[in-house]
């Protein structure tokens, strides 16, 4: 008889950890109240850059090419399309970023992420330009809510999803038995509602709430992503998602006015491009101050996992850090030491 897990939360965490544990040949069940706060909300933006120290991405190297890898053959199981490579033209804010740009382009592990500066970087009219700007390579966005819902629909097709809270009465921690069933593996994936959930409260996961714009323009390129202050990112037909703001321990998806001014100031940096709001939207991420991942067993219950904390390189990292916890638990391999829980332990 298969090995049996029960994934708790089927957003991105939840949804790659399926993926990575039905390919190994387990009996996986999904449970997921069906109103996901950060997965589905998120722009999606993989992004190979941290801009403001011009420095790559952790575990970069690793991630890009595997996510990428990952996304397209769920495409291909899905028959669904996802995955949607865009460059990114990040406009400097001063000559000290121009200047890091062109040392850190030149150096041999930068190669393969940033564009050399040509003097086209400087005339662009695009976007205000007084310092120059620069080009991302490799980077792609995820259309996130249609890969949340798609995934969903494919698990509940197989009836492994099923459609309900977590209920903490119906849980025990000690058998590894929820409502009645006892499973061999329990991972916890539930975003930022973890740190209502008493198993792993322990943890130090915060509430990070984000709000973005979609607008309509006119006056904006739809075959590059724009980036200083803000991000805009095309989404086809003269639609583009604008974000984000950081809300820092504020659990809630209420729609704010001061959100939405913040993001058209922001969107202004870059230039006037009468924005038509059709839309604004809040969610709430899952992270952590040492903006690493929380995965790992509880030092408690046996058998008892969470996959949670990714943060905003979550469709970066995923895919990656889903196959290493399922490579820990049915092959004991280590995990990285930065993600372990065990960091926390004392």
């Amino acid at each position: 008889m298969a090995e049996t897990a029960f994934i708790i939360g089927a957003g991105l965490a939840g949804i790659c950890l399926a993926h990575q544990l039905t390919e190994r040949g387990l009996d996986v069940t999904l449970l997921d109240t069906g109103s996901n706060h950060s997965s589905a909300i998120a722009a999606g933006l993989v992004n190979p850059m941290v801009f403001r120290r011009m420095n790559k991405s952790w575990r970069l190297d690793e991630f890009l090419p595997e996510s990428r890898d990952f996304y397209q053959q769920i495409e291909i199981r899905l028959q669904q399309d996802f995955y949607h490579p865009i460059p990114i033209r990040r406009f400097f804010s001063s000559v000290q970023e121009h200047d890091l740009w062109v040392e850190r382009s030149q150096q041999p592990e930068f190669k393969a992420y940033l564009e050399p500066i040509t003097p086209a970087d400087f005339t662009t009219d695009i976007a205000h330009n007084p310092f120059g700007s620069g080009r991302v390579k490799q980077a792609y966005w995820i259309a996130a809510e249609k890969w949340v819902h798609e995934n969903q629909v494919f698990f509940s097709a197989q009836k492994r999803l099923n459609k309900e809270s977590f209920q903490a009465t119906s849980w025990d921690a000690r058998t590894r038995t929820y409502a009645g069933k006892t499973y061999d593996f329990v991972i916890f994936c539930m975003g930022y509602q973890q740190k209502d959930e008493a198993t792993f409260s322990y943890l130090p996961l915060q509430q990070t709430k984000g709000q973005t714009l979609l607008i309509e323009s006119k006056l904006l390129p739809e075959n590059l992503s724009l980036n200083r202050k803000c991000f805009v990112l095309p989404q086809g037909q003269q639609q583009f998602r604008v974000g984000a703001t950081y809300e820092w321990n504020n659990p809630s998806t209420t729609l704010t006015t001061e959100a939405k001014e913040q993001l058209l100031a922001n969107l202004e940096v870059l230039g006037q491009y009468e924005p038509l709001i059709l839309e604004q939207k809040a969610g709430v991420r899952p992270t952590v101050l040492d903006r690493r991942p929380l995965m790992g067993e509880h030092p408690a219950f046996k058998g008892v996992y969470i996959f949670n904390g990714l943060g905003t390189k979550g469709y970066m990292m995923a895919p990656t850090l889903s196959r290493e916890l399922a490579e820990h638990l049915l092959e004991n391999k280590p995990l990285h030491p930065e993600t372990d829980i065990h960091r926390f332990r004392n």
